[in-house]
This record gives structure tokens, sequence and C-alpha cells, in this order.
């Protein structure tokens, strides 16, 4: 008996999802493909479009660039240097097109947004250097507009239009929360331009991938490109159904019919929009890589809201292993020699419980085992260790990294990256003296120094001078004294005007700030890199700035009070009794602390790390939750001195009948700690 054959399967019923034919993990093929590594360089490349006039504000079609390619406009692969500052990325640029770029030209960076051209929209402070570029650009080409004209349109291309394109978006909060408007008016080189809000799809792409678009059917014959309108498709497909003309399969129907139910009540349609927007936007040649590096930095855009930063930490310390401890034997007269040996130990583990024993001068061990409170005393001892240590410089809370041949030698950066990452994980306090110029390098990868962060006196007296100049000869006179530094430091020309003068400071301040530490700082970021912290602080910057930069809050005697559980007898017993007057002498005690006048750290911090080991409260949080004990005549020991046990981070208080005697002896044992 004859099998009957199975129906043919029409090409243009291929499920919506088919967008690319061996694309990722959905490819066809039986052998599974491992999924490799990626890769980091220190270099990319991206196409370079040189737009011919200042009035250009359109994205380049296909006409129009193979124009732009033929009078030399186009770099194509051009490559760059992560390590390239915005400078050096002009200059490249203008190497590259060589004499198409006159050297009275300007030039402006532009980006497309949909089918306009627009200046990326970036935080204060920040600019276009080489790795700001590959975040912000991605897979987009780089369009460079001139100051001036650079090539007029011939005759025979004469059809060019200022017709302004709309551009449909789904969201009214798209695009343009990310993307400047360029002003001036939209010039564009295509020889057919429609004014009615489109998405544009390439027929050639469906054709090849044949339903390219989830859940719908190609109905396109020809060769040209074909305007979807997002708003009418839908109703287009509906009546094509009720005609009898549809050319969907009964699987793909009732996928178009569940779409079309849901529509404009799923929580997600946005999202959706999104997706269908940005593939539209990829170039018909683009790779499987490129489209899931779009996609994925598409949906990254929308995880970096203002999120909690203790509900990151703790989701970072959620892949600590309690059951495993790395042993750390610390003097507290030599904390950073202490970490030395812990952290470079074969046996540690930055996932492992640190495990802290203190010992004194001569080298006795304390009493007490390690369960929190030795770790965040070690910790917070180690942060303050490490914010004057000769890596950083600069005025205190605002500092910057210094270039030391010894901590380099050494690789302390590292291992400064590396206990600070430690320390926000495992419970620790932050290090919030960083200055914004070396956070925003941290999270941003470029920064804007000013003058305030040279920290060599001497140096930053002479730059200032320059930076008074009022005349050509007060410029050259106050250069004068910096010639072998402006050698050194590449920054040496002539002066040829006034106007030189702030491009001449702008460059010694990066130089002398950013460009001679680029060695430590490379350092210190791999170490931050550890239990993914500088992901974390590069996704979430508004989260991290205060655990890093320094913001005045000092402790209130309302916040320690709040802080701390008191453990009462129960109710109608003596002791009761006497523990609820003793809670009253504790708040008088924290509000007089409130009161008093110190320099350095206020006396509510020091009572803090008393009780805690921890001076101020840890971004992580306490656990477990601050306590108030009380000794009592009849406990196994007495005492009428305040004790404290870090390690639950509980504070016992005496039972004293006067506050007087009450805050003389905690007096005591405060600076006797």
């Amino acid at each position: 008996m004859s099998v009957p054959a199975a129906p043919a399967v029409r090409n243009e019923c291929a499920p919506r999802y088919q967008a690319q034919q061996g694309f990722s993990s959905w490819s066809s093929s039986s052998t599974r493909r491992k999924r490799t590594r990626a890769q980091h360089f220190d270099h990319f490349n991206k196409d370079v479009i040189l737009l011919p006039n200042p009035s250009w504000g359109l994205v380049c079609r296909q006409s129009s660039k193979l124009r732009l390619h033929k009078h030399g406009h186009i770099l194509s692969a051009f490559e760059f240097q992560k390590a390239w500052d915005h400078q050096t990325v002009i200059e490249r640029i203008r190497d590259g097109f060589g004499e198409h770029i006159p050297k009275d030209v300007s030039l402006q960076l532009l980006m497309a947004c949909g089918n306009k051209l627009v200046s990326p929209k970036l935080q204060e402070g920040q600019v276009l250097n080489g790795m700001l570029i590959h975040k912000v650009y991605k897979t987009k080409a780089l369009y460079v507009r001139p100051s001036r004209t650079l090539l007029s349109d011939s005759e025979d291309e004469n059809e060019a239009t200022n017709k302004p394109i709309s551009v449909f978006t789904i969201d009214d909060k798209g695009d343009d929360d990310d993307c400047v408007e360029v002003d001036g008016p939209q010039t564009s080189m295509e020889s057919h331009v429609t004014t009615r809000p489109v998405t544009r799809f390439s027929s050639r792409s469906q054709n090849h991938h044949e339903g390219g678009i989830p859940c719908t059917s190609s109905n396109n014959e020809g060769g040209h490109d074909i305007n979807l309108d997002p708003a009418s498709a839908v109703k287009r497909q509906k009546g094509k159904q009720e005609d009898g003309h549809s050319s969907m399969s009964g699987h793909n129907k009732s996928c178009f019919e569940r779409s079309n139910a849901n529509l404009g009540t799923r929580p997600h349609d946005d999202d959706y929009s999104s997706y269908l927007t940005l593939v539209a936007a990829i170039s018909d040649e683009s790779s499987d890589d490129e489209i899931n590096m779009a996609l994925i930095a598409s949906m990254e855009s929308q995880l970096t809201e203002n999120v909690p930063v203790q509900e990151i930490l703790l989701d970072l310390s959620s892949k600590l292993n309690p059951q495993h401890q790395c042993k750390f034997n610390i003097n507290r007269s030599a904390v950073w020699e202490g970490a030395l040996r812990g952290f470079r130990r074969a046996s540690y583990d930055p996932n492992s419980m640190i495990y802290v024993k203190f010992s004194d001068d001569l080298g006795r061990n304390e009493e007490g085992v390690d369960l929190g409170g030795p770790r965040r005393e070690f910790l917070r001892l180690l942060m303050e260790t490490i914010a004057i240590s000769p890596m950083f410089e600069g005025k205190q809370n605002k500092k910057n990294l210094a270039l030391n041949s010894a901590a380099l030698r050494d690789d302390w950066y590292y291992l400064a990256g590396k206990a600070i990452a430690v320390s926000l994980v495992h419970g620790g306090p932050p290090p919030k003296f960083f200055s914004p110029t070396l956070f925003s390098l941290l999270v941003y990868g470029s920064a804007n120094p000013v003058l305030e962060d040279i920290a060599d006196t001497e140096l930053l007296e002479k730059v200032k001078k320059v930076s008074e100049s009022t005349t050509l000869e007060d410029l050259e006179k106050s250069e004068a004294p910096l010639l072998d530094y402006l050698a050194n430091a590449g920054c040496l020309r002539r002066m040829q005007s006034i106007t030189d003068r702030d491009l001449l400071v702008h460059d010694i301040v990066m130089f002398q700030v950013i460009h001679r530490v680029q060695g430590p700082f490379h350092r210190f970021c791999e170490g931050l890199k550890m239990l993914g912290v500088l992901e974390k602080m590069q996704r979430h910057p508004d989260s991290f700035r205060p655990l890093f930069c320094y913001e005045p809050c000092r402790l209130s005697a309302d916040q320690m009070d709040n802080l701390f559980c008191i453990h009462l007898s129960p109710e109608g017993s003596n002791k009761r009794a006497a523990e609820e007057k003793v809670v009253t002498f504790w708040r008088e005690y924290l509000q007089d602390a409130e009161e008093e006048e110190e320099e350095g750290p206020s006396k509510l911090q020091k009572i803090l790390a008393f009780a805690t080991g921890a001076s101020e409260v840890p971004p992580i949080g306490f656990s477990p939750t601050p306590s108030v004990q009380f000794i009592h005549d009849d406990d196994d020991f007495s005492s009428v001195f305040p004790m404290a046990n870090t390690c639950i981070n509980c504070i016992k208080l005496p039972l004293h009948t006067l506050y007087q005697v009450f805050k003389e002896k905690f007096d005591f044992a405060l600076g006797n700690t």
C-alpha cells in the first residue's frame, strides 16, 4: 500500500520566530553548537560615514551610500581603539578621510535613531571616547557631520528632498529618551520617500528567511522594499483571512489569532514592538552574533533602573559558600600586610567566608571566634588603610589613583580593587573616598576631570597660572616652567593664540589624572571585577555612587535607637524595672553623643563600632540585627562597664542607678577599646 505524500508546506507559512536561518540555539541542525565564551579585545571595527553637508539629518540609504562611497566618504570597518580619548578619536577619523576633511572643518559625531541622525545623549562630563563609542553605537555606523559643505549635489541627484520622515514609535519614552535630536533641516538622498509613519522591512530579508516576522506570512512577490504600518498590519491581515486569500497554515493561523486576541492587553507589547523595531533596523547582512548582541543590548538597557544597592549586594552575597572559610591572621598595626598574605594564599577563594583572628602587638591570640564581628572590623580597618595608602592621592574623600611604581610592581592596585569588592559583598563598609572623576571612569569608561583633581600642589599652581592667562604673552610665560612636563606628557606645542589655553589645560589635566595612571587603573578594575561587583556598578551606577563617592551623612541618635533591638526581661519582674531605667540612660547617652562636637569620627560611630565592629551600617545590612542586653548581678560575669560581643552585634549594659555613673563608665569603655 502506497503511503500518501505529505502535503507541501508553503514557504510563506514558516513560523514567525525563524527570523534568520541558524539563529543561535534555534538552529534546525541536529548538532547543538557549544556556546563559546565571549572574547574581549582592546579594539573594534565600525563603519564611519562622512556626511556631505551640515544640514544632513537623515540616515543614509542605499543610493546615498553608493554616492558617498564613490567620493570616498565612507570608511568600511574602520579600526577604533577602546583606549582612545575623544580628541584622539577625532584625529584618527580626520586621518582616515585625509584630504576629504579640510583642517578648518570641525566634526560632530552622530548616530542613527530610527530614520533620523541624532547626537548621543550622554551624562554630564562624558565625552565620546573609544570605550563609550563601543558601548553606545554597538552595531550602528558612526556618522560624522562637517561644519560646512564638503560634497555638493550633482544635477543628476537633485531628487533629494527636505521632507521630514516620521518614525513610527510604540512608546513615547522610547529612543527619544536616549537620543538628542540635532537641529537643522533634514536632507535625504533617497529617490522614494514617504511621509507616512512606517517601519521598514527589507523584502530580501523576508524572502531569504521566509517568515522573518513572527506569526505572519510574506505576500511580497517583487523585489521592492515593503513599508509595513504596524498600526494597521493586523487589520490588513484579518481582511485577507476573511476574503479567503490567507496563505497561513492552521497552526500559524491559530497562532495569529491568539496574538490578535491578546493585542493591547499583554503587559509586554511595548517590549515586543521594540523588538520588531530593533530587528527592522538591523542590516540584512548582519550575522547571528551581531543580532544577538543588539537584542541583548536592547534588553539590558531596560535593566539599568535605580535598584536598591542592598538588594544588589544581597544577590551577590547569596552566591557565597558559608561552609568554606578562608583564614586571615591580622595584627591591627599591620592590617594591609595581613590582607596581602590572606588574598595571595593559594587556598583563598573569594566565594568562601572570611574567618578573621586578631592578635595584639605581642602576638598573643585574642579571645573570641569570628562569627561576623571580627570580619567587619577587619574590613573597616582595611578600607581605612587603603584610603591613606600611596595608591591614592588627592583631597580627603575625593581621591584619584596615584602612580606608585612599588605598588604597581607588587600588584597592589589589583589587590586593592579585590579588597573593596570583597568588603561590599562580605558585609564590610564601602570605600566612600573616590572622586567623581574616578567613579565616572569606572562605570562609564570616560570622565571629564577638573583642575582640582590634580593632587600635586606645585603642578596645580603652575597649571592655574596657565588657565588664568589673558594674553598670548602671559600664556607663553606661564607655559615656560612646564616645558619639560609638557614634553613628557605629549602636550608640547606652539601656542598660536590665547584660544589654545583651554585645550592645553585640558590636555594637562587629562594626562595627569587619567592617562598617566592607565596601568594602575586597569589592574584596579580587574580587582573590582571580583564577585561581579564592577559589572553591577556599571549596570547600576546611581545605586553604587553613594558607596564610592563621599556624601555627608552622619548617624543620628534616633537612627541608633531604631537600629538596636532591646531585649527586656518578662514584664512585672524585678529585673524588668531596673532594665527600663537603664534604657532611658542608653537613649540619653545616644542623645548626648549626637550633640557633642568632636573631630574625626563621631561618637555615635564609635558606639556602633564598639557593638558591631562597623563604624557605619554596611550597605548589605547587619546580620544578626544589633541588640541591647543587660548585665545583672547574678550573671556568671558581672561588670560595671558596658560589654560588647561583635560576633552577634550585641551590647550589654550595666544596671546603674545614676545616669552620671552610667555615662562615665561608658566613656571609659569607649576610650579603652
